[in-house]
């Protein structure tokens, strides 16, 4: 890369970092995208970026590996998010009130086309008959 194609990567990364940082606060996770984009953006672009953020991430493992993972090429990104989102609302919410366990599940069924078979009463349960033997 030339020169001038590097410092205009790292000063795209920089403003959509801080783009990101101006929008966190609106409702909804707009904010968290363009942050990453411009991350990506500046290690892919520089150097130093690159070690300070491997500083980070042998500083603080459990907070920066997973986005680590995700930068990887060829990470299943989508994947990744669902596990953390999973993983936060196991650690926040009672089990009574989490959902997205519950919304994949329903989810599945309305994209193989199927409903969620009801649970069989005890007068519907078929018992098979007993075998006698002589």
């Amino acid at each position: 890369m030339t020169v001038f194609f590097k410092l205009l990567m790292t000063v795209l990364g920089l403003v959509l970092m801080a783009v990101g940082v101006v929008i966190t606060p609106l409702p909804g996770p707009f904010g968290v995208p363009v942050i990453l984009l411009g991350l990506i953006i500046l290690l892919r672009s520089s150097m130093w970026v690159k070690r300070l953020f491997m500083r980070l991430v042998k500083r603080h493992p459990k907070l920066l590996k997973p986005l680590r993972a995700m930068l990887r090429p060829g990470a299943k990104v989508v994947a990744m998010l669902w596990l953390q989102a999973l993983r936060l609302e196991r650690r926040v919410l009672p089990k009574n009130r989490r959902m997205l366990y519950r919304f994949r599940h329903d989810l599945k069924m309305i994209l193989r086309n199927r409903r969620p078979r009801p649970k069989p009463d005890n007068s519907q349960v078929h018992r098979p008959r007993k075998v006698l033997s002589y």
